[in-house]
C-alpha cells in the first residue's frame, strides 16, 4: 500500500488521534448478450418506476433454510445460513446455492446437517433443485459457499465453509466432486466467510478463511455454567457466548496448482492473534497494484491486511482507522464490501455490527487511503442503530451512476422480539440511495416493497438474475424461506442506462478477480474491481454492472489486469460485453 508510506506525518497523527477515543455473452472480446424483462405475478404499484420486490417461494427456492432450534439456545444455532451465486453449468444463468446448519444434538451423533442445496436457474427467474444431480455431497453445519475457478479451467468449483472441516467441490462441467482429502486444508475450525483472491500476485486463487470461535460441542456453553455467570441482554438470560469462549485464528492457504493449497498464515504474516472472524472482503482498495485484506472480527477490533515489498501482510487497520467504531471502541462485526464512495479513486469500506451500534462507513480521505467513520455523515447510522446488520451490498441497483447500499438484517436473540427491548428479533432490512461524494438517503418499504417484510435476515448475495442490466439480491433468511429480491427497474421511464461486463483473465486468474475496470462517459468516471466474496457468508456475479444515468455512450473503457497490464475496451450500453485478456482495442 504505497499511499501509506507518502503519508505525511500530520496526517497520520490526525488519523491516530481521531480514532484512539465487463458478463452474458461467451463468444468474441466483446460479445454481447440482450438484456431481457419478464412478466411477473408479484406485482409493483403502477406509479413506482423502481422497486425490489420479493419473490419468496414463488421462484422454486423452496425450503426453510434451518439451523439450530427455534429457541436458539446456542452460539453456533445463529450464524448458518450462507448464499452463493454461481454459473455452474456455463449456461450464462447464475445459479443459486444455499447453505444451512444443524443442531447441537445432531452435530453430537455424527449426522449430517440440514443440508447444501444448490438450484439451477431456469431462466425467467424460476429455479429448480438439482442438488443430488449436480454431486452436491452432505453437508454438516454449513456457512458460507465460496466460489472461484482455483485451477483456472473456466469452471466455477465451490468451497463449503463449516463448523468442522470444510469441503472443496471441484467443478467437473456441471457436477461437482468432492476434493476435500487432496486439497491440503488443515484445521477442524468453526470456519464462516472465506475469499478466493490472487492474495501473493502468482496468478492464482489463493484462500482466505475466516474463523469464529471455539465451541465446546460435547458440553456447550450455557446460563450459570461456571464461566458463563453473565449471559444476560438487557436483563433477560439469552444464549452464551462470543465472550468467554476461545476466540480461533483465521487460516490462509496458498494454492500450489495442481489442486493443492498450502497453509501459509504464519509465513505471510497473518497470524496477528485469534480473533471472532465473520466477514472479509478483498481487493486493491488504494490502487496500488498489491492486495489488501478487510476482516470483520465480533466484538474485537477489525483487521486491515496490506502486502509489504517482502510479500508479507501487515496490519495495518489500526493506522488507518478501519478497526473500530468513531470513539475508538470494537464493535460486532459481521459483513463488509467496498467501493469507492467520494470518487477519490480509493475503494471506501462499510462494516455491519449490531444493534445498538452503527453499521460502520469508512470514507478515504484527500485521495489517500486513510478513513474516518463517516456514518452519520453519510446517513446511514441513525437507521441502523435498532438493527443488527449482516450481509452488505455496495451496488448501484438504480443505475443512475451512484453506489447505492444494501443491508440484510436480524437479531440473534429470540428475545428481541418481547416488548420494551427497542427493537425486534425479524427486522427490517435496509436500503440507502447513493447521493454521491458519500452521502446516502434512506429508502423505506413505503418506497420499495421488500424494505417493508421483517425476516430473520444472515446473509445477502448480489447478481443479475435475470440478465437484465441491473442487480437482483438474494437473503438467506434464519429458519425461514430464502427472500429472492427482484429489481425491477423501468430503464425507459427513468431514462437510466447501463454497461455490462464479464471479464475472462489469462491462464489460472480466468476469473479475472482483482481485476479493475474504469469506464467514462462525457458526464462521469466510475471504477469497479472485480471480486465474487463480499457481505457476510455469500458469493457474488463476478460480472460488473456500470450505472451511467442518461449517458447513452461509454467513452472510454479500461481494464487494469491482476497482472499490470492494461487495455482499452469498446464497449456497447444496454448491454453485458465480454472483455477478454489481450484482446483489447489498445
Amino acid at each position: 500500500m504505497r499511499t501509506l508510506i507518502h503519508l505525511n506525518v500530520f496526517v497520520v497523527i490526525l488519523t491516530v488521534f481521531l480514532f484512539a477515543g465487463c458478463g452474458g455473452g461467451d463468444e468474441g472480446s466483446s460479445s454481447v448478450s440482450k438484456s431481457s424483462k419478464k412478466a411477473s405475478t408479484h406485482s409493483s404499484p403502477p406509479d413506482r418506476p423502481f422497486d425490489l420486490v420479493d419473490l419468496g417461494a414463488s421462484t422454486g427456492l423452496t425450503g426453510r433454510l434451518r439451523s439450530g432450534t427455534l429457541e436458539q439456545k446456542y452460539i453456533v444455532d445463529v450464524k448458518s445460513t450462507g448464499v452463493g451465486l454461481l454459473d455452474f453449468d456455463g449456461d450464462g444463468l447464475l445459479d443459486v446455492v444455499l447453505t444451512a446448519g444443524s443442531t447441537v444434538d445432531r452435530a453430537r451423533r455424527g449426522e449430517p446437517g440440514y443440508g447444501t442445496r444448490l438450484f439451477r436457474n431456469l431462466g425467467d427467474l424460476r429455479f429448480e433443485d438439482v442438488t443430488e444431480r449436480a454431486g452436491i455431497p452432505p453437508t454438516g453445519w454449513a456457512s458460507a459457499p465460496v466460489a472461484g475457478d482455483y485451477d483456472g479451467d473456466g469452471r466455477t468449483d465451490l468451497l463449503i465453509t463449516q463448523f468442522g472441516r470444510n469441503i472443496l467441490l471441484h467443478n467437473e462441467g456441471g457436477r461437482f466432486k468432492d476434493v476435500t482429502a487432496t486439497a491440503g486444508f488443515t484445521g477442524d475450525d468453526w470456519s464462516t466467510s472465506a475469499v478466493f483472491h490472487d492474495l501473493d500476485g502468482d496468478g492464482d486463487l489463493d484462500l482466505y478463511v475466516c474463523n469464529y470461535l471455539d465451541f465446546p460441542l460435547d458440553d456447550p456453553p450455557r446460563q450459570g455454567k461456571p464461566g458463563f455467570q453473565n449471559c444476560l441482554w438487557k436483563g433477560m438470560e439469552v444464549m452464551c457466548g462470543p465472550k468467554g469462549l476461545p476466540p480461533s485464528q483465521d487460516r490462509c492457504f496458498e494454492n500450489l496448482g495442481e489442486g493443492r493449497f498450502k497453509e501459509v498464515t504464519h509465513d505471510w504474516g497473518l497470524d496477528v492473534g485469534a480473533a471472532f472472524g465473520l466477514g472479509v472482503v478483498a481487493g486493491d482498495f488504494d490502487g496500488d497494484g498489491s492486495p489488501e485484506l478487510y476482516v470483520a472480527n465480533d466484538g474485537m477490533p477489525n483487521f486491515l491486511f496490506d502486502r509489504n515489498a517482502q510479500g508479507r501482510f501487515e496490519d495495518v487497520a489500526y493506522f488507518l482507522g478501519v478497526s473500530c467504531s468513531e470513539g475508538g471502541a470494537p464493535q460486532a462485526g459481521m459483513g463488509v464490501d467496498a467501493a469507492d464512495l467520494n470518487g477519490d479513486g480509493i475503494q471506501d469500506l462499510v462494516c455491519t455490527n449490531f444493534s445498538g451500534e452503527e453499521n460502520n462507513l469508512y470514507l478515504s480521505q484527500g485521495g489517500q487511503a486513510v478513513y474516518v467513520e463517516s456514518s452519520s455523515f453519510a446517513g446511514t447510522a441513525l437507521a441502523a442503530r435498532d438493527l443488527l446488520g449482516w450481509g452488505v451490498g455496495l451496488r448501484d441497483f438504480d443505475l443512475d451512476g451512484r453506489i447505492d447500499l444494501f443491508v440484510a438484517d436480524g437479531h440473534v436473540y429470540p428475545q428481541a422480539a418481547r416488548p420494551g427491548t427497542g427493537t425486534d428479533y425479524p427486522q427490517w432490512n435496509l436500503y440507502f440511495a447513493g447521493e454521491g461524494d458519500g452521502r446516502f438517503r434512506r429508502l423505506t418499504g413505503d418506497d420499495l416493497s421488500a424494505l417493508g417484510v421483517k425476516k430473520v435476515s444472515r446473509g445477502a448475495a448480489f447478481g443479475d438474475l435475470d440478465n437484465d442490466g441491473d442487480v437482483d439480491i438474494v437473503v438467506a433468511n434464519l429458519n425461514d424461506v430464502v427472500s429472492l429480491i427482484e429489481n425491477r427497474l423501468d430503464r425507459a421511464a427513468l431514462r437510466r442506462h447501463f454497461v455490462g461486463l464479464r471479464l475472462v483473465g489469462a491462464g489460472s486468474l480466468r476469473d479475472a478477480v482483482g481485476a479493475r475496470v474504469t469506464v467514462a462517459t462525457a458526464t462521469q468516471r466510475q471504477s469497479l474491481e472485480v471480486r465474487r466474496q463480499a457481505s457476510f457468508q455469500a458469493s457474488n456475479d463476478p460480472r460488473l454492472v456500470f450505472g451511467l444515468g442518461e449517458s447513452t455512450a461509454v467513452t472510454a473503457c479500461t481494464v487494469h489486469w491482476p497482472d499490470g497490464r492494461e487495455e482499452e475496451f469498446a464497449v456497447k450500453v444496454d448491454a453485458y460485453n465480454v472483455l477478454r485478456y489481450g484482446e483489447g482495442v489498445k
